[in-house]
C-alpha cells in the first residue's frame, strides 16, 4: 500500500536535503513520514462521477434510483381533471426522442445519476433565443443533459442582490459549457434547467457557484475504508509489498548463530533463480541452512474486509434512504422483509424523487401555461401492489366508489374517467360526460342508466349505497293481517 511503502521510503525533498548525513537522518525522516500519514490518512478522490463508475458500494444505491425513475411510465394530464393526454404529439415526440441520441429513458437515467452523484444535474432546451416567452415544449426537439462538471453558472459583472428583490437573470448572466479543452458555448438562462439535490451554495462565484454538494462528501472517510480495503486485498492477492521475514534456525554451544553475509547472498540467488513458477523454476526449494519464515502481513481473513465492506455499503446506501435490508451480501441473503423494504424505497425516495422532478420540468418545459403537466406512474411495479388479483380489486372498488358518487351527484363521468387514468370525454362532443346526474335530462339519464345497467339513476335521487341491488322497502298489505 501507499502508507507501507512511504514508510519505508526516504521524502525526496529531506533526502536531498541531507544527503551525506547518517543514518539517523534517515530514522528521522521516516518517523516524519509515518507522522504525516497518521495525520493525514488517505481520502478517496472527490470526483463523484469517477467513484460512481469504479467503486460498486456507490453505485448500487444510485443505480437503484436512477435505473427505476427511468423505467417508470411518464403522462402527460390535464390540470383540470388529472385524466391523461394520449394525443399530444409535442410531448409524445419528447418522451420517445428528447434528442437525436438519446431515449427517454437513457436521458433520466444519466439526469438522476448527475443529480445523485454530484448533487446537480443540467438539462439543456437548445432553441433559438427569440423563443425566450414561449412554451418550451411546443417550440423546441432537443433536450440534452449536460455533465455537471462542464458547466459553469457565470454572474453578473455588477454587485450580485443575492437576498433582496431579484429574478434568476439578475444571479445568472449565461452559463458557459466546456465543450471542447479550449472552446466553451455560452448559453442564456432560459435554456438551462439546474436541478439541485441538496443546498444552493451561495458563498463562492466560482466554478461552484449556486451548485450543490454532494451527499457523498457525508461518507468520504467510508468511501476511503472501502478503497482501502480493496488496495489491501489487492495487495494480499497478488503477493506485493512486504510478506516476511526469513530468519536463520542455526545455533551453536552459545545459543542462535545469525547467518553470514554469504549464506543471506546465495539464499537470495537460489530464491530468485531457482524457486517460483516461471520457465525453468520450481515449486519447492532446497537449502542446506535451517531457516524459518515470520509472517508480517496480514490475511484477507484476519484483516476481515467483507465485514468493513458491507458496514461501508450500508452506510452509503442510507444517504440515499436504502434500507440496509436491500444492499447486496456476499452470500446473497435476503430477508423475509425485503418486499416491504423495496415498498419503502420506493414510498419514501424514489417516487417523491420522480414527482419533483415532474413538477420541475413541467415548469421548464411550459407545460402548466396550457393547463397540462407531467406525471409518472409505476403501476406496474411488483412491489407496490399484492398481486394482480389485489389490483383488480383496487380497480373494482374505485369503480364502486366512483359509481356511487356519480349516482349521489358529487362527480361527473369525466371526473371518474380521470380517476381510472382514462382521458376526459370532450363536452362539445358528448355533453353529459361533463355535467352532474342533477343536471341531466330525462334522456341523458336514460341513456346513462342504459350504459351503466343501474335503473336507480332513471330517479334522480341520491344511491341508498347499494348501486347494482337497490332494496325493495314495499310495505307489507294490512289487509292480509288477521286480527
Amino acid at each position: 500500500m501507499n502508507l507501507v511503502k512511504k514508510l519505508f521510503a526516504v521524502d525526496d525533498s529531506i533526502k536531498s536535503a541531507n544527503s551525506g548525513k547518517g543514518s539517523a537522518v534517515t530514522s528521522a525522516s521516516n518517523r516524519v513520514i509515518y507522522e504525516r500519514e497518521l495525520a493525514m490518512p488517505y481520502v478517496a478522490d472527490a470526483n463523484f462521477l469517477r467513484l460512481f463508475m469504479t467503486v460498486p458500494e456507490v453505485f448500487f444505491p444510485i443505480d437503484f434510483i436512477a435505473s427505476r425513475i427511468a423505467k417508470a411510465h411518464f403522462e402527460i394530464k390535464r390540470t383540470k381533471d388529472d385524466s391523461v393526454v394520449w394525443c399530444n404529439r409535442r410531448m409524445n415526440k419528447i418522451l420517445a426522442n428528447p434528442n437525436c441520441l438519446m431515449g427517454w429513458s437513457e436521458l433520466i437515467y444519466s439526469h438522476f445519476v448527475h443529480k445523485l452523484a454530484t448533487g446537480n444535474a443540467f438539462l439543456r432546451a437548445a432553441m433559438s433565443d427569440m423563443l425566450k416567452d414561449k412554451a418550451k415544449y411546443r417550440w423546441c426537439d432537443h433536450y440534452w443533459p449536460i455533465l455537471t462538471t462542464s458547466v459553469k453558472a457565470v454572474p453578473p459583472s455588477y454587485e450580485l442582490p443575492i437576498y433582496g428583490i431579484c429574478d434568476i437573470d439578475d444571479l445568472i448572466d449565461h452559463y458557459e459549457i466546456q465543450v471542447t479543452t479550449t472552446g466553451t458555448l455560452k448559453v442564456p438562462t432560459f435554456q438551462m434547467w439546474h436541478d439541485r439535490d441538496l443546498i444552493a451554495d451561495l458563498q463562492h462565484t466560482g466554478n461552484r457557484y449556486l451548485k450543490s454538494k454532494s451527499r457523498l462528501a457525508s461518507v468520504m472517510k467510508a468511501i476511503s475504508n472501502l478503497v482501502a480495503v480493496y488496495e489491501a486485498r489487492n495487495v494480499i492477492y497478488v503477493k506485493r509489498g512486504g510478506i516476511g521475514f526469513l530468519v536463520s534456525l542455526k545455533r551453536d554451544e552459545t545459543g542462535s548463530t545469525a547467518m553470514e553475509p554469504k549464506e543471506k547472498r546465495e539464499i537470495e540467488d537460489y530464491l530468485d533463480k531457482s524457486y517460483g513458477l516461471g520457465e525453468g523454476q520450481r515449486p519447492i526449494g532446497v537449502t542446506d541452512v535451517p531457516l524459518s519464515f515470520v509472517r508480517t502481513n496480514l490475511s484477507i481473513s484476519e484483516l476481515q474486509p467483507f465485514e468493513e465492506t458491507l458496514q461501508d455499503a450500508i452506510t452509503i446506501a442510507g444517504v440515499y434512504g436504502i434500507p440496509d435490508v436491500l444492499v447486496p451480501r456476499k452470500d446473497h441473503s435476503t430477508f423475509n422483509n425485503q418486499a416491504n423494504a423495496e415498498k419503502t424505497a420506493y414510498c419514501g425516495v424514489i417516487i417523491p424523487m420522480a414527482q419533483k422532478f415532474c413538477n420541475d420540468l413541467t415548469s421548464f418545459l411550459g407545460l402548466d401555461k396550457d393547463g397540462l403537466y407531467l406525471d409518472c406512474n409505476f403501476s406496474d411495479v411488483d412491489c407496490l401492489q399484492l398481486g394482480l388479483k389485489e389490483a383488480e380489486q383496487v380497480k373494482k372498488l374505485t369503480n364502486d366508489r366512483c359509481r356511487q358518487q356519480f349516482n349521489d351527484g358529487l362527480i361527473t363521468l369525466n371526473d371518474w374517467r380521470a380517476q381510472i387514468h382514462e382521458s376526459q370525454i370532450d363536452e362539445e362532443e358528448i355533453p353529459l360526460f361533463s355535467k352532474l346526474k342533477f343536471q341531466m335530462s330525462d334522456e341523458e339519464l336514460a341513456v346513462v342508466a342504459k350504459i351503466l345497467n343501474n335503473q336507480s339513476i332513471l330517479t334522480n335521487q341520491p344511491s341508498t349505497g347499494e348501486s347494482n341491488h337497490e332494496r325493495d322497502e314495499t310495505k307489507p298489505d294490512l289487509s292480509d293481517q288477521s286480527e
